[in-house]
C-alpha cells in the first residue's frame, strides 16, 4: 500500500468530500467529530489506512449502479475499519457499535442495515464463497468484495500490499505471524471463490490465487531458513 505522502494527502482530501457529501444531514459540529476518528484512525495505518478506504470508494463508483442501497454501503465502507486490530476477532462488533454511536448522535435511520452489513462481512465469507459456480449481487457481497480487491493486483503490487500487512502487525514475532498468516491464506485457496460478485470474480479471481499461492512459498521459506 502507498506511503507517498501526496498520494496520502490526495486521498484524505477526497475522503473528506465523501464523508461531507454522505452526512450533509448532520451538524457541522457533529460530521467534523467524525471525520477527525476517522482521520485519526485511519491515516496511521499502512495497511488497512486511508489508501485502502480510498481505493474501496473507488471500486464503490465503479459498481455503485449494481448496488441496492448505495448509501447505505458507502457508510459501511468507512466503518468497516475505523477500529481495526487484526489480532482482535471482535473487530466487526467494535465497528458496529461505533456506527450505534453515530447513529445516536444524528438522525441516521439505516443503522440496522449497515451494522447487518458490518457484522456479516466479518469474515469474508458468504454462500457465494463456498459454493461453486455460484455468484452473489446483494450488497453484502460487494462490500466484501471491495475490501479484499487488493488480492487480486498485480505481482509487484502484491508485495507491496504484504509487506504493509505484516508492518501492522509488528508486534507478533516473525514466528507467530507466519503461523497466523498462513492459515489465513490456506482457508482462502480452500475455498472454492475469493470473490463473491461475477464482476469482480471475472477480474481478480485467478491473480487472486497466484498471489496467494506465491506468498504461501514465501513465508514457507521464511519459515524454513528461520
Amino acid at each position: 500500500m502507498t506511503t507517498d505522502p501526496a498520494y496520502l494527502e490526495k486521498c484524505r482530501k477526497d475522503l473528506t468530500k465523501r464523508w461531507s457529501d454522505l452526512t450533509s444531514f448532520v451538524s457541522d459540529a457533529i460530521r467534523e467529530k467524525w471525520l477527525a476518528m476517522i482521520d485519526e484512525r485511519y491515516a496511521p495505518r499502512p495497511f488497512h489506512g486511508l489508501a485502502h478506504l480510498e481505493h474501496m470508494m473507488q471500486l464503490f463508483d465503479e459498481h455503485k449502479d449494481s448496488l441496492k442501497d448505495r448509501y447505505a454501503v458507502a457508510f459501511a465502507i468507512f466503518f468497516k475499519h475505523l477500529e481495526y486490530d487484526p489480532l482482535n476477532a471482535e473487530e466487526a462488533e467494535r465497528n458496529e457499535e461505533r456506527l450505534r454511536e453515530f447513529a445516536a448522535e444524528t438522525t441516521f435511520d439505516q443503522a440496522n442495515y449497515v451494522s447487518r452489513l458490518l457484522l456479516e462481512s466479518a469474515n469474508n465469507c458468504t454462500d457465494a464463497h463456498l459454493t461453486p459456480d455460484k455468484y452473489g449481487d446483494d450488497d453484502l457481497h460487494f462490500l466484501i468484495d471491495f475490501d479484499t480487491a487488493w488480492m487480486g493486483v498485480d505481482e509487484g503490487e502484491y508485495t507491496k500490499f504484504r509487506e504493509a500487512a505484516r508492518s501492522e502487525v509488528g508486534n507478533l514475532n516473525d514466528k507467530d505471524y507466519i503461523e497466523r498468516r498462513l492459515k489465513v491464506l490456506q482457508l482462502f485457496l480452500q475455498i472454492p471463490n475469493i470473490f463473491a460478485t461475477k464482476v469482480m470474480r471475472d477480474k481478480y479471481e485467478s491473480q487472486a490465487r497466484k498471489n496467494i499461492k506465491s506468498e504461501i512459498e514465501f513465508l514457507n521459506s521464511l519459515a524454513k531458513s528461520a
